[in-house]
């Protein structure tokens, strides 16, 4: 049935005259889905009162149920230029536009908004607007000015859940996903997702109540093993993560995170070897993962085993060059796309036309080391010019800091390699590459055993934490952006 809006109804009896047509014999119509006698009254009224708001209201409320669109929005546009602030039209206006998602329906409903600012409807929809538009700061802003109207709606649950969990307000995103469970009590998603929003709000002992159940019978799914083991490890139960861990390896082989987290597990109680030989089963699985290759560098740096472990971070490079919203990965795609040789000259001819350019001369040098230039040849002293060229015009460019340290170790530079290694955590503090380079640097000249020490840890951490990250950015599976807003019936 279509909602008529609220104000017009309260102001039919002021109205109402003797004889017909009247505002009440319309919605009469109406009500009773006569939308052609609507139409024809409303027409009959308006020759009568053509400056009553509410006969052009009633006739474009007709004129929509008759699927007349067009007609029914220039109808409740009139009533608008008569008063532009009457909320009946301004209502029904927005029931079309927002259906239709026109971008008027957001102007429309902040009008409305600030005449009647009570109407959780009306910021319910404007919460919906906001969700689509990635807004999800203003989108919590307007679903808790609508708590009541939307107790009870799945999709507006949703979006105010996805939003509260996107900005990390985790404990209000516990209560929302728990609405939502009490709508959907056998949906896994919803169970799924509480579990994971209670997680990160350090609630373990009710993260592991909620995800048990996911866990355990021919239902269970590798990712909600994989979460309450993160759960556990959390919980300080950490023979629970391991046995869920494995568990959801031997339930599915090809999913690189679970060898990870279990290695990195074995990587914060000490037990190393074991967490060698979890990666190295992960790598016979999956030969090509840069992240399997970076986890037992990782490992190995522990045991002081730096051959191995630069081979290995020299095959994560290899895999995955590009790491972490690298602010030159575009240009790096040159590198991936073509042989090294044309590679270089590429660069050299963008280079020729701006010399002094930090991304290319950081690329030239990256393309000479990957082309293995050997110390005292031109080719070493080019790259090592354009590496210092790129430093002298971005002193914070981490990467071309990076590139350097390797060329001032491969001539034995230790000296020089340690102060580009520090310049580049300097300009940024989770280098991966400029903590193992510094790592390098202090055990050649037999620096300080405390802070190798304590290099290793924050490498493994760092790694550890990025990979979470990356995660929790990807474990929640409640709305996608992007989805339809739901539409003002729904909502009400």
């Amino acid at each position: 049935m279509r909602m008529l809006p609220g104000l017009l109804l309260a102001t039919t009896v002021a109205f109402a005259q003797v004889g017909t047509p009247t505002i009440a014999s319309v919605i009469e119509a109406l009500r009773a889905h006569n939308n052609a006698r609507a139409l024809r009254l409303s027409r009959e009224l308006a020759r009568v009162h053509p400056a009553d708001p509410r006969v052009w209201t009633l006739q474009g409320i007709a004129l929509e149920g008759l699927g007349r669109t067009r007609e029914s929005l220039q109808a409740l546009d009139h009533a608008l230029e008569i008063d532009p602030n009457n909320i009946a039209a301004l209502e029904a206006a927005v029931q079309i536009q927002f259906q239709a998602h026109s971008p008027k329906a957001e102007r429309l409903l902040k009008r409305l908004a600030r005449l009647d600012p009570q109407n959780e409807t009306t910021h319910a929809m404007l919460a919906a607007i906001a969700f689509n538009q990635k807004n999800c700061s203003e989108s919590v802003k307007e679903f808790q000015r609508a708590t009541h109207v939307i107790s009870d709606n799945l999709p507006a649950l949703g979006e105010f859940g996805t939003c509260l969990f996107q900005l990390e307000n985790y404990k209000d995103a516990v209560q929302v996903l728990q609405r939502i469970l009490v709508l959907e009590p056998h949906d896994w998603h919803s169970s799924y997702n509480l579990g994971l929003a209670q997680f990160h709000a350090q609630q373990y002992e009710e993260a592991i109540e909620t995800l048990l159940p996911l866990t355990q019978g021919s239902e269970s799914k590798v990712e909600a093993l994989n979460l309450i083991a993160a759960v556990y490890e959390a919980n300080q139960q950490t023979p629970d993560a391991v046995a869920a861990l494995q568990r959801a390896i031997a339930l599915a082989p090809n999913e690189v995170n679970n060898y990870l987290d279990l290695a990195t597990i074995s990587l914060d109680h000490g037990a190393y070897k074991v967490g060698v030989d979890v990666v190295n089963a992960g790598l016979r699985v999956h030969p090509r993962s840069a992240a399997l290759y970076l986890e037992r560098g990782i490992l190995e740096v522990q045991f002081d085993h730096f051959e191995e472990a630069d081979a290995d971070f020299d095959k994560a490079e290899a895999l995955n060059p590009v790491q972490n919203n690298s602010p030159v990965a575009l240009g790096i795609s040159l590198i991936q796309q073509n042989k090294l040789d044309q590679s270089l000259s590429v660069v050299k001819q963008r280079l020729a036309k701006a010399p002094d350019d930090p991304v290319l001369n950081y690329l030239l040098a990256e393309v000479y080391i990957r082309k293995g230039v050997e110390p005292g040849t031109p080719a070493f002293q080019e790259a090592t010019a354009a590496a210092q060229r790129a430093l002298a015009k971005k002193p914070d460019f981490a990467l071309a800091a990076d590139v350097l340290t390797e060329l001032y170790l491969r001539s034995g530079q230790t000296r020089l390699a340690e102060e580009a290694s520090r310049r580049a955590l300097k300009s940024d503090p989770n280098d991966q590459a400029a903590i193992y380079h510094l790592i390098i640097c202090l055990r050649r000249r037999e620096g300080s055993r405390e802070e190798v020490a304590q290099l290793r840890q924050r490498l493994a951490k760092i790694t550890s934490m990025q990979r979470q990250e990356r995660e929790a950015r990807n474990r929640f599976k409640l709305v996608e952006a992007g989805v339809a807003s739901p539409s003002p019936r729904d909502r009400e």
